[in-house]
């Protein structure tokens, strides 16, 4: 099967964790240099997509737009298995970058008009719970799509951990502890039960931007 390279990552503590234990300020943006900023949005500007799930845009409300430096906007897919994303959304409101709402062929016609209307693209995926990642990333490349950036969230990260579907992964460790046993953390979900099964890196490089550790790995094939 043809898909696009999948680049994933994200920011987070040093105690692993991505948000307070309320899941409330996002460190994110607000702890972000402007140094940091240009390199995420230069990361943006690299790729043909990115993609995110519907909680990040209900709890974030991200544009996912490249703004502070000189580049083209990627492709947004959202995952969002019931098209529940708020129609008000800067996701569906910005128009400067195409859309596309991946749901599942149960998701509710009248959400899925109100996106449609926003002039957003909505693909429809034949799913129960979540939308088939194989079958989306296959359908992406036929579009041209060869390389998408997974920001998050955590669930989504998750997903294409699990289904062996990551070529290259980051982290970006900021210095800040935030603690919380339900505070989400870069890659949640149920998780690998043993070492044998966990997702293998090889380390490509490190270096400290601004009190931030970034860390670059690929991913090793499973023999």
């Amino acid at each position: 099967m043809a898909r696009p390279h999948v680049i994933l990552g994200g920011f987070m503590s040093v105690d692993g964790k991505t948000a307070p234990a309320n899941r409330k300020g996002r460190l994110l943006t607000p702890l972000m240099s402007e140094t940091l900023l240009r390199r995420l949005h230069q990361l943006r500007a690299d790729v043909d997509a990115v993609l995110v799930g519907a909680k990040t845009v209900i709890e974030d409300n991200p544009r996912l737009t490249v703004r502070a430096v000189q580049g083209r906007n990627p492709v947004r897919v959202v995952l969002d298995t019931l098209a529940s994303i708020p129609v008000e959304s800067e996701i569906l409101e910005t128009k400067d970058a195409s859309t596309i709402v991946a749901v599942c062929e149960k998701a509710p016609g009248e959400r899925t008009d109100r996106i449609l209307q926003r002039g957003v693209e909505v693909m429809r995926f034949s799913c129960e719970r979540q939308i088939p990642l194989a079958d989306l990333l296959e359908s992406l490349s036929r579009r041209g799509i060869r390389k998408i950036l997974v920001e998050g969230g955590s669930e989504v990260r998750w997903s294409f951990v699990r289904e062996r579907l990551v070529d290259e992964l980051f982290v970006w460790i900021t210095p800040l502890v935030w603690g919380g046993r339900t505070a989400p953390t870069l890659v949640d979900g149920e998780g690998f039960l043993d070492v044998e099964h966990s997702l293998k890196l090889r380390l490509k490089s490190h270096e400290v931007v601004d009190g931030t550790i970034i860390l670059e790995y690929e991913v090793l094939k499973d023999r």
